[in-house]
């Protein structure tokens, strides 16, 4: 069978920058003028931070004194133009006071409509209606927690609760709202000289990951003891799900830098804010009855489920215009440029697009769609009407600086929540990586990894520097393994090991995450046995630098019991799984991503070992359990939903494993792209079955065009999955024997030397894989007539496959059925009827009666009694055949249709 790579167990992050609103860089210069003038006693430390060190020294307290006025000013005119803007400030170019932030929209608030039902005068936020999560927000930062973070879905009204708390509490302190991510670490310094200040941090996630803040910085903010510092953040709740601890594993590239946004989130005190009100909030509402838009948000919410704060923000009133405008002659290119920005949203890009991106991307959506025939209106027009604000509301595009745009952020979640969420175009992401800069490309690259697209996250990364740090190299890396090419993974990571053990030791957590990389590599290029050597000494550096539970030690143990598995030694390999699946759950509990990918490992091992009825069994579960927990169209689903239709096929169930590979199919080309590892293995599965089931011409053409489509040109080791790849070795393998099948064994016996040398040059001499290329070899020589050469060719391999794999296993089970029919095809045909019985009583007890395996073991048996002489016997056995594969395959199946041959033979 084809082995799967082992799953990542992926901590998914998808950091982004970019903010409601934007505040101008050339604003700089005042900012910092009202910063020296509200903290005159300490503003050389505070220039200095923000600035640089001055070109000159500046002796004593006279000196400094005088370093934060006229002098400091003048320095900070003549640096303007070379400085970016590091925080927002008020119109009058100076760091605002929380009580100077009269308006809630300049934070991000969302605006609601001015007035209507003949009222006038509204402002364009409403009333503050008291949420039922306000006191836990006031005794959380009461109680001296400085760090609270508000969660919810989008328009859940997250940051107008937060600003009335900040307004009701703290309105004279100092508000540092910083700018962008790369802005938010340089104002530490000013946060911590600031003696009352509130740190604004909406949309957390903008302001973590590469170059953002992390714990050190948080903790630095809030442990000055004559300050006081309260930081108020906000966080939509599918980016707080990225960085929960259900999120996956702490092993991805670059695991530091991940585990840091994560560190950050826990330092806070985190509260929910639902999207939709309680029955309390309601009965607050409605006592507001003097602002028509909250009685009219009401009344939506109690229709249809929404929110009354996305009412409020006419959220869903602006979803409608959206789907609205594709209509023919409305406004279908402003449609098609919404679904363009909300899309560079959704591929972790999200920085506002200047307009000359925006028209290149939108032009695909509106193709898509009909082009012409839809009547586009012209380019402005349709600019207008999307970023026309919708009563007076948000608008679909929000604008920024003039010339810069960027999708409202409702509209971008709403797409990620269908069911499939839609496929993002390639040349949204082609053109999106190229107009990024080097952290946007690692955000992209990192979101596009986490999408299950891994050649746009290569691209992504080579786009993010290979040169400029190891972080981009090993994303790379990885994906280029995870890709179908881990004998390349296996060179980069291992001058990713060196380096790293070289600079930093060979215990220091990227060396060791390094090391962990390339071991699993090294075993799924075909060198099983290597790897779990490998992985022994990378989980005993593990345990003792970092513990025995440590997530990073489970994992090396998980991806050891794997190959020790896949090395044969099933027995050993089982004791791990069950050993790390019994941790995680105590540790992680059932549902964690963790166990999920454990139970994983220990399905397929117990599949592959021989007992494919149970493994299906495992799986079906598993499935269950993964859509339950990450959706129907997570990669991890799909993944799993391909072993399960795997291993019932592998258990005598051919025509309904053929179905379900169908299906699947069909749902990895919604998410995934067509070269996607799970979407060619689901082919192959497909093709694999429909052959078993009774149809090899068409399986061998199938996997003829899959080889084809995955070697690219058809170069021999082009593409991510080249002819000698583990993987296509047993594409190859199947493409032969269907071959044989459909009858031109003379073809299928060239295919099988040629991939019986390819393979022995790439894997293991104990890999299983080569163990069933040879008895598939040896069965072709069988079949070209060469029967004598063919016995001794098993006749070998059973030594080999007991020695390696031991006597139960699939591959010494065929190596011994494969043997004895070679004996009864020589005309000792008494000796292949004793070998034979005992092979069908050691089959039917490890696979059971109606296994194929079992009934062809069987059938032969029958025959070799009858060619013994016994043939009342081989007639009374074969009817018994006869009856269990018209029962499990039909009447017309073609092992039916032999038994009923051989049947008649005897009778």
């Amino acid at each position: 069978m084809a082995t799967p790579a082992p799953e990542r167990e992926k901590e998914d992050q998808q950091p982004h920058g970019g903010g409601v609103m934007a505040w101008r860089a050339g604003w700089f210069a005042s900012v910092v003028a009202g910063v020296v003038r509200l903290v005159a006693a300490v503003a050389r430390p505070v220039l200095v931070a923000v600035l640089g060190p001055p070109g000159a020294a500046v002796a004593g307290p006279a000196g400094a004194a005088a370093a934060s006025g006229g002098q400091a000013l003048d320095r900070v005119a003549a640096r303007q133009q070379a400085l970016p803007g590091l925080l927002r400030i008020s119109r009058r170019g100076r760091v605002p006071t929380v009580a100077d932030a009269r308006d809630p929209i300049w934070l991000g608030v969302h605006p609601a409509p001015p007035g209507g039902g003949g009222a006038a005068g509204l402002g364009r936020v409403p009333a503050f209606i008291d949420r039922d999560t306000m006191p836990q927000v006031e005794a959380a930062l009461s109680a001296g927690e400085g760090f609270v973070l508000l969660v919810g879905e989008s328009t859940a009204g997250k940051s107008r609760l937060a600003y009335e708390v900040m307004r009701k509490h703290f309105a004279k302190y100092h508000l540092i709202v910083p700018d962008s991510r790369e802005s938010a670490v340089p104002l530490v310094d000013l946060v911590v000289r600031t003696r009352r200040a509130v740190v604004w941090l909406d949309e957390l996630d903008v302001f973590l990951g590469v170059g953002g803040l992390t714990a050190g910085h948080v903790q630095r903010m809030l442990g000055t003891e004559d300050s006081s510092v309260v930081i108020l953040a906000t966080m939509s709740a599918q980016q707080h799900g990225k960085f929960g601890a259900r999120s996956g594993a702490d092993n991805e590239p670059g695991f530091d830098v991940l585990r840091s946004g994560r560190e950050v989130i826990r330092l806070a005190t985190t509260v929910r804010v639902d999207r939709t009100w309680s029955a309390a909030e309601i009965a607050r509402a409605e006592r507001h009855t003097e602002d028509p838009r909250i009685r009219a948000a009401v009344k939506g919410a109690g229709r249809d489920g929404h929110g009354v704060a996305e009412y409020l923000a006419a959220a869903p009133q602006l979803l409608d215009e959206w789907h609205n405008a594709w209509s023919t002659g409305t406004h279908p290119r402003a449609a098609a440029l919404v679904t363009a920005a909300a899309d560079a949203r959704r591929t972790g890009f999200h920085q506002p697009l200047p307009q000359e991106v925006l028209y290149r991307l939108h032009e695909v959506y509106l193709e898509r769609r009909g082009g012409t025939a839809l009547r586009p209106e012209p380019w402005e027009e349709a600019l207008t009407w999307a970023t026309e604000p919708l009563h007076a509301t948000s608008s679909l595009l929000l604008p920024h600086d003039g010339d810069r745009f960027q999708a409202f952020d409702y509209l971008h979640h709403t797409l990620d929540e269908q069911v499939p969420p839609p496929r993002i175009p390639d040349s949204v992401w082609e053109t999106l990586i190229g107009h990024a800069n080097a952290t946007g490309a690692l955000d992209i690259g990192t979101t596009a990894y986490q999408r299950g697209d891994l050649s746009h996250a290569m691209a992504a990364f080579e786009k993010a520097g290979l040169g400029r740090g190891r972080l981009p190299r090993q994303w790379y890396a990885t994906c280029v393994g995870e890709a179908g090419n881990p004998a390349r993974a296996v060179e980069l990571y291992g001058e990713l090991v060196t380096e790293s053990t070289g600079e930093l030791g060979p215990d220091a957590r990227e060396s060791l995450e390094n090391r962990n990389a390339y071991a699993r590599y090294v075993g799924m290029a075909g060198r099983p046995a290597e790897a779990a050597d490998l992985l022994r000494d990378v989980v005993a550096d593990r345990v003792r630098v970092l513990g025995a539970g440590h997530s990073h030690t489970l994992n090396s143990r998980n991806n050891l019991a794997l190959f020790l598995g896949e090395s044969g030694r099933i027995g050993p390999a089982l004791a791990e799984f069950e050993s790390v699946l019994a941790d995680r759950t105590r540790l992680l509990g059932a549902d964690h991503p963790h166990t999920l990918s454990t139970r994983y490992g220990r399905a397929y091992l117990l599949g592959d070992a021989g007992r494919p009825a149970h493994a299906a069994r495992l799986f079906e579960s598993l499935v269950a359990d993964r859509t339950r927990t990450q959706g129907p169209y997570h990669p991890y689903t799909l993944n799993n939903r391909r072993h399960h239709a795997h291993f019932l096929g592998e258990a005598g169930h051919a025509a309904q494993a053929a179905e379900l590979f169908e299906e699947l199919i069909r749902d990895c080309l919604q998410v995934l792209d067509p070269d996607h590892p799970d979407t060619v293995a689901a082919r192959h599965g497909h093709a694999r079955f429909l052959g078993e089931s009774g149809d090899p011409a068409r399986a061998a053409a199938l996997l003829t065009a899959l080889l084809a489509d995955a070697n690219g040109d058809g170069a021999r080791d082009s593409g991510t999955h080249g002819s000698r790849s583990p993987v296509a070795l047993v594409w190859r393998r199947y493409r032969a024997f269907f071959t044989g099948e459909a009858g031109d064994p003379d073809q299928a016996a060239r295919l099988l030397d040629e991939l019986l040398t390819d393979s022995r040059a790439v894997l293991d001499d104990g890999h299983p894989h080569l163990f069933a290329i040879r008895a598939a070899h040896a069965r072709s020589t069988s079949r070209r007539g060469l029967t004598r050469e063919a016995v001794e060719l098993y006749e070998r391999l059973v030594e080999d496959c007991r020695s390696a794999l031991g006597d139960d296993h699939p591959h010494t089970l065929a190596a011994r059925s494969g043997h004895a029919r070679g004996l009864g095809a020589l005309g000792r045909a008494a000796e292949a009827a004793d070998l034979l019985e005992i092979l069908v009583q050691d089959r039917t007890r490890i696979l059971g009666d109606d296994h194929p395996a079992t009934l062809g073991s069987r059938n032969a048996h029958a025959r070799c009694v009858g060619e013994a002489g016994d043939r009342a016997r081989a007639a009374r056995l074969l009817r018994q055949i006869l009856q269990d594969r018209v029962r499990h395959l039909g009447e017309e199946h073609s092992w039916t249709l032999r038994t009923r041959q051989e049947l008649a033979g005897f009778q």
